[in-house]
């Protein structure tokens, strides 16, 4: 087991109100649409955006949804501040954990919203680098969504 520690940091203020950035982040349907990269897909088998919930989903290629999240919600204050604990698995074998912190805040006409995860992988640099990159597409794809909806 090869384990390596990294904290990814994040800020970017999108072009859009915080009420809708907040809607598209807490709501689990539009949070599908613009979380994982093209031709990929996130299928929630649970969702409870709830302080003390719990939303489990699979996703990966649309071909085959290999990759097994739960994410379990320490602290959700509306339209500021949500903390989340994240495993990722696969059937066979658990990939990472960490712990993920998304604040919210005005920025003029815009939202900015700042990132934080420290995550920890059991399988080397490659579930780091995944997270980085998977954290900015999502920052960016993110503000896609918010400006045509």
């Amino acid at each position: 087991m090869s384990i390596v520690h990294e904290t990814l940091k994040f800020t970017k203020t999108l072009d859009a109100d915080l009420s809708r950035v907040w809607e598209a982040f807490a709501d689990s349907n539009q949070q599908a649409q613009w979380s994982v990269p093209a031709g990929e897909a996130m299928v929630y088998e649970q969702a409870a955006f709830e302080v003390g919930g719990r939303d489990r989903y699979r996703c990966g290629p649309l071909e085959s949804l290999d990759f097994i999240n739960i994410v379990d919600y320490s602290l959700i204050v509306p339209q500021s501040l949500v903390v989340y604990t994240e495993t990722v698995a696969t059937s066979e074998e658990p990939l990472s954990a960490g712990v993920v912190t998304w604040s919210f805040a005005v920025n003029g006409d815009g939202t900015e919203v700042r990132l934080t995860s420290q995550v920890t992988s059991f399988v080397g640099d490659g579930m780091i680098e995944g997270s980085r990159n998977g954290h900015a597409k999502a920052l960016n794809q993110l503000e896609e969504f918010v400006l045509t909806e």
